[in-house]
């Protein structure tokens, strides 16, 4: 934890703060938030306090639960594609994948890695391919145009591709590239929701020694310009019960993020037994703001809308699912173009 926050404060000395003010009203975003630059990575950006609460709260319903809730129905698979059905997993009794969550336990949950959606990358072939793409929400269109607009980004872009990772204590990912997208010159935006994790950013190649960032939740970091095809890694996500990391508040603490591919996931840092974080729990004290956002966000969610969701599970045990998945999860939302339009 020490050197982790040894590096935090050497790249906080070098960072340029700005007030970015939103070019569209919208209750998703704030009026203006801090965006942070770093000299030394030029078309890196590091968004802070750009979504408002219903913002990320809307976020977060599409894409923890609307986008998994159908993934074993055909008409689910015709608008999004995950890891369990590239791997040809099926959901006990052909229910909806909550209810087969319910019914499989834990296990199922934290299969689930990856969902992607509009144009969808082919990890076989590692390519994306003219058809090989569903419908793009709208939603992620408007956020992520609108976010983009208000830096100043290039009025063209136009996102067609979202890849929406699930990560858990102790998941790294290996540094790598976003090089595949046949337009470069759009930028690349993440949004990271959940559990804080470190995110090291370097050059084009892989001589440029990385910055190491904390990335906190509802973060948002654009990769531009020369940072298009930066390599980038993810060391480590913590635990919401690591105190040590989480003590920062949101104003004392930068980050950064990326892309996961299914290959890529390794859980090797620091992992737990069910028993060891049962110990854990019981001994330690959640961060306040590590937890405060998901307890808004559970009691946020009426039976009504659950019941849309999956009308097999009762909305008790929808929360109660919710509210034990998410402090122990770091949902990343990557969004790009892929096609270039000229």
């Amino acid at each position: 934890s020490s050197g982790i926050n040894a590096e935090y404060g050497k790249c906080c000395a070098k960072l340029t703060k700005q007030t970015t003010f939103a070019e569209r009203p919208s209750p998703n975003f704030n009026s203006h938030w801090t965006t942070y630059s770093h000299p030394e990575y030029p078309g890196l950006l590091v968004l802070k306090h750009a979504f408002t609460a219903q913002g990320l709260q809307t976020l977060v319903r599409r894409v923890l639960l609307e986008y998994p809730a159908g993934l074993g129905s055909t008409e689910q698979k015709q608008r999004v594609r995950s890891n369990l059905s590239c791997l040809g997993e099926e959901y006990p009794d052909g229910r909806s994948y909550w209810s087969g969550c319910d019914k499989a336990g834990v296990e199922l949950v934290e299969k689930l890695r990856w969902i992607s959606t509009g144009y969808h990358y082919d990890w076989s072939k590692r390519e994306y391919r003219a058809g090989f793409k569903s419908p793009f929400p709208g939603d992620l269109s408007d956020l992520a145009r609108s976010l983009a607009h208000s830096l100043q980004l290039p009025a063209w872009f136009a996102p067609d591709s979202a890849l929406v990772n699930f990560y858990h204590p102790g998941d790294t990912l290996s540094f790598h590239q976003d090089e595949l997208e046949w337009e470069l010159r759009a930028p690349l935006l993440s949004v990271s929701v959940g559990l804080r994790a470190v995110l090291c950013v370097g050059g084009c190649d892989r001589e440029t020694v990385p910055v190491s960032l904390l990335l906190d939740h509802g973060d948002v970091v654009v990769l531009s310009g020369e940072s298009r095809t930066a390599y980038h890694a993810v060391p480590r996500v913590f635990s919401a019960f690591d105190v040590k990391i989480c003590q920062h508040t949101p104003e004392q603490t930068n980050s950064t993020t990326e892309q996961h591919s299914p290959e890529q996931t390794n859980r090797t840092i620091e992992q737990q037994s069910p028993k060891q974080a049962a110990v854990e729990q019981q001994t330690s004290h959640p961060n306040k703001y590590c937890s405060r956002w998901i307890d808004d966000f559970v009691a946020g969610l009426s039976s009504e809308y659950l019941e849309t969701i999956d009308s097999s599970l009762s909305s008790e045990k929808f929360r109660k699912m919710i509210a034990e998945y998410l402090p122990r999860t770091r949902i990343n939302i990557s969004i790009r173009q892929v096609e270039n339009h000229e």
